[in-house]
This record gives structure tokens, C-alpha cells and sequence, in this order.
């Protein structure tokens, strides 16, 4: 690919409009895959600034970070490595995107009167309990049912989260 003269916006090979700010990439996120901090970093631990003291870095992300908690004169650093979510490329970067799983589904058809006569599908199963006498029923009948999630799928009770594969890393991002 060869790169010519442009009249109008000086644009990168990937589509995106230089940024004049970043020419020294102020406010980029720095991976480490141990807990250091370069010394033109700081920490992303959602570290409270003063303005005056980190203009450059203020001047790219603003107030993105904030809480509410701050000063008029203060601004909030990203906080990913207290917090510790998951990183998803996304053209809307910022953005707290909340937990989910898919819905887990079931179904139960009795035929009353054998276990065998009951159909279960997905993370459900009878439950076939043969009831003392007396206490209102006979051996064989289905007493009630049993939900797993991890019958419909293994990823399921191995966390007590949503998470992803994942390899934790130290993240930082550069100030000067």
C-alpha cells in the first residue's frame, strides 16, 4: 500500500482521524504481564487526579472516568485492574457493559403415574423418590424435579461469575 499526500484530514491506514493530543500517546493503556509501572505511567486503578497537575492526560480523556465523587478540579483515571473486568474492543470505547449468560431453558412433561412415563430435556431431571407408606403415595412415582444448569452445559458451576478465558495482566496508562 502506498501512502500519498491528503488534502483534507490527515487520516491513518486503519480509517481513524489523527489525534494531534496523542502524538506522544497520552492516555494510552499500557499492558504488562507483570505489576509494574513505566515511569511515564500510572496505575489504572481509578486513581483521583488534580487537573492542573495532569493537563496532557485531562486533555484526552476528560472526565470519562469520574464517579460523581470528585472535585470540580479533579478527574478519574480508569480503574481496570481494581476492578477487574474484562476489556471488550468496542467502537464506543468507555463503556460499562453489565454481566449476563443466556437464558437457561428446560422443559418437564409429566405422565403422571411412572417415571418413565416423564419426558425432561435441557438442565432438568425427575426425581424418582419411592415415599414411605403412609405418607401419601407409592414407590415409582416421579416426587418432583431437579434443576442443573451444568447439564446443558459444562461452563456452567465452574465460577461463581460470568467469566471468559481469561490470563490476568498488569494495565497502566501513559501520562507525560
Amino acid at each position: 500500500m502506498e501512502l500519498i499526500t491528503l488534502s483534507t484530514n490527515e487520516i491513518n491506514q486503519n480509517g481513524y482521524h489523527l489525534n494531534k493530543l496523542t502524538r506522544n500517546k497520552i492516555g494510552f493503556i499500557y499492558t504488562a504481564p507483570i505489576k509494574i509501572v513505566p515511569d511515564d505511567c500510572l496505575a489504572c486503578d481509578g486513581y483521583v487526579l488534580k487537573i492542573a497537575d495532569y493537563r496532557k492526560l485531562y486533555s484526552v480523556i476528560g472526565k470519562t472516568f469520574n464517579t460523581g465523587t470528585e472535585a470540580e478540579d479533579e478527574f478519574r483515571i480508569p480503574d481496570y485492574n481494581v476492578t477487574k473486568r474484562f476489556l471488550q474492543p468496542s467502537n464506543n470505547a468507555a463503556q460499562i457493559i453489565s454481566a449476563g449468560l443466556p437464558n437457561i431453558t428446560a422443559t418437564w412433561t409429566p405422565k403422571w403415574g411412572w417415571i418413565d412415563g416423564v419426558s425432561c430435556t435441557g438442565a432438568i431431571t425427575a426425581i424418582n423418590i419411592n415415599r414411605a407408606s403412609g405418607s401419601g403415595g407409592g414407590g415409582g412415582n416421579p416426587w418432583g424435579i431437579n434443576f442443573n444448569a451444568s447439564r446443558s452445559s459444562s461452563i456452567y458451576g465452574n465460577s461463581t461469575t460470568v467469566q471468559p478465558p481469561a490470563h490476568t495482566v498488569h494495565l497502566c496508562i501513559k501520562y507525560k
